[in-house]
């Protein structure tokens, strides 16, 4: 999509004079290299999981959809279901059209697709800022990027929602304002708290209204300021009520989920799956989050000195510049201030700090031109170019090598088929999935399963489960650090617990089944066992199955859990 009335035709710090590549067939086919390249790197690999739906939202929102007709109301068949409609109501279409496919799929693939079209607005959203090698090269960024490449494997309603964030901001500052307001009423009709995305919209109205760009008409009156506004409003009201009629036709049951959603984010209800998030500080842990394994800190670094340098020069930006920036720091604080953390609540903003570390990329920090800059500024800039592509690159292929391995949960599951005699005790924690999962070698009906209620407070009947568990299974599985990991972060509530966790680890001989992110024999991980100060009797590279390994930093769990768990087995000796 292009920001040319709004974005090309401002001569200052970050808006382009016209390049001199503008409209040339090499650009054109750069661009299609790049799209082509995006759907390469997302459409690939859609089986990551054998088809486990190993993402529990995925899960989750499969079997809603199927429970659900079209167009029907989805809380009949979940009282409480927390998003929006209008991803339920895609996939049912999906479905419809492809009888007999696993609906899982499908899903999949259009969240591949509207990842590619995510790689695209912030091309456009970079040429806003910085021109058209400023859009390539913001492109290209997202389109590495670990968890974008990640989030595009998930049928989830991130994606489609980060999709019509972006989408209604580049057609506000295209001025608009009836699609930009469809596409913002859908937003919210994917996730509710994506509501914060109208406050740039409804700020361009009266920001761009004061840009009178050459050629162009004089600003609108109040008059038309008051059109736009209204046809931005109708076109959200319009759009919402289509792709979600049941907010509008039973409110006290459709906005139940999502109220108790917002109460979670604020931290007024404990939920076992957000505990992780004890300690954690708002704003500066997601940031970490998005430098070490969202983005890559190369990316991440370069997209925040855009910020701050444009912050520094805010009188010489152009409103759309100001704009962007505005909705930037909007979207940031709305989405990294809670309680509750998740690195996807961040997706929507992943085209705008592509933009921004474009910005700086190109302009500098003084905002020049690299025509206006002297030899050896020139060859600096481009080596720093190249050093945040291919810093970000080699983390998305990382990522990718997840994908042509055997999912972990397979390859334990296989182990214990292989030597577990039939009626053999596995025990496996309430709040993690159960191994082994069906395969052809077996079901876990062969053995006699134990479910240990680790997320429960530490009551005497507690620790005397896990005391039997300890004594009498052949094996206790964790499938992931889910687990261990988020009862670490409160170690005084749970020190009982983590201290049972220790004595299994001790006591018991552990078998490891992971496929952690590689480069080569370099497996790139953090260390979950030793971040929960636990024992690592097993190096970081044997349970990774590679020969080195680099320890990261603490990883939030959801770069891991889902599509590259580290299953741990705890046998009893014999």
């Amino acid at each position: 999509m292009r920001c040319r009335r709004s974005c090309a035709s401002e001569r200052d710090l970050l808006t382009a004079p016209r390049d001199p590549d503008a409209g040339s067939a090499l650009t054109r086919w750069l661009w299609v290299a790049l799209l082509l390249l995006a759907a390469a790197l997302r459409l690939s690999g859609a089986d990551w999981d054998g088809g486990l739906a190993a993402h529990p939202d995925e899960r989750y929102l499969v079997d809603v959809a199927l429970a659900t007709p079209l167009w029907g109301d989805p809380t009949l068949a979940a009282p409480e279901f927390p998003y929006g409609h209008f991803p339920l109501y895609v996939l049912r279409l999906l479905t419809a059209l492809a009888p007999g496919a696993d609906p899982l799929y499908p899903g999949r693939l259009l969240s591949g697709l509207l990842g590619v079209l995510l790689v695209a607005a912030a091309g456009a959203l970079g040429r806003c800022l910085a021109g058209r090698r400023g859009g390539l090269l913001a492109a290209a960024l997202l389109a590495c990027a670990p968890f974008a490449l990640q989030q595009a494997r998930f049928f989830t309603v991130d994606v489609p929602g980060a999709v019509c964030v972006s989408l209604a901001l580049l057609l506000a500052l295209r001025r608009r304002f009836g699609g930009a307001g469809a596409f913002w009423g859908l937003a919210i009709a994917c996730k509710a708290s994506l509501i914060w995305g109208g406050a740039p919209l409804l700020v361009a109205i009266f920001c761009l209204s004061g840009a009178s760009p050459a050629g162009e008409t004089p600003p609108p009156g109040k008059a038309r300021a008051v059109r736009r506004v209204a046809s931005l409003l109708l076109g959200a009201a319009l759009s919402f009520v289509l792709a979600s009629p049941w907010a509008v036709l039973r409110p006290a049951a459709a906005w139940r989920g999502p109220w108790i959603q917002s109460l979670m984010v604020a931290g007024q209800l404990d939920f076992p799956y957000t505990r992780q998030f004890a300690g954690t500080l708002p704003f500066l842990y997601p940031l970490a989050q998005l430098g070490l394994w969202g983005m890559g800190p190369a990316a991440t670094l370069t997209g925040l000195l855009g910020l701050l340098g444009a912050a520094g020069r805010w009188r010489r930006l152009s409103p759309p510049a100001r704009l962007l920036w505005g909705g930037t720091l909007v979207g940031f604080v709305a989405l990294a201030g809670g309680y509750v953390k998740f690195p996807r609540y961040l997706l929507p903003l992943y085209p705008l700090w592509g933009a921004w570390a474009a910005a700086f990329l190109v302009r500098g920090g003084e905002g020049t031109p690299a025509e206006g800059q002297g030899r050896k500024g020139k060859v600096a800039r481009r080596i720093a170019i190249g050093a945040v592509v291919l810093s970000t690159a080699l983390l998305g292929a990382a990522q990718l090598s997840l994908y042509v391995r055997p999912h972990p949960w397979e390859t334990a599951s296989r182990w214990l088929y292989a030597n577990l005699p039939e009626g053999a005790q596995i025990a496996v924690e309430h709040w993690d999935h159960p191994l082994p999962i069906p395969l052809p070698e077996g079901s876990a009906e062969r053995f006699v399963q134990r479910s240990l209620p680790v997320m429960d407070e530490d009551t005497p009947e507690k620790l005397a489960q896990l005391e039997a568990a300890l004594k009498t299974s052949d094996v206790i599985v964790w499938a992931s650090a889910r687990g261990y990991g988020a009862l670490a972060r409160q170690p005084e509530r749970y020190a009982a617990t983590l201290a049972w966790y220790a004595r299994v680890m001790t006591e018991r001989q552990l078998l490891a089944f992971g496929r952690c992110p590689r480069l080569g024999p370099l497996a790139l991980s953090d260390d979950p066992l030793a971040d929960a100060g636990l024992p690592t009797p097993l190096t970081l590279a044997e349970r990774c199955g590679t020969p080195l390994a680099l320890r990261l930093p603490h990883l939030d769990e959801s770069f891991r859990v889902y599509d590259a768990p580290m299953v741990l087995l705890a046998l009893r000796a014999p």
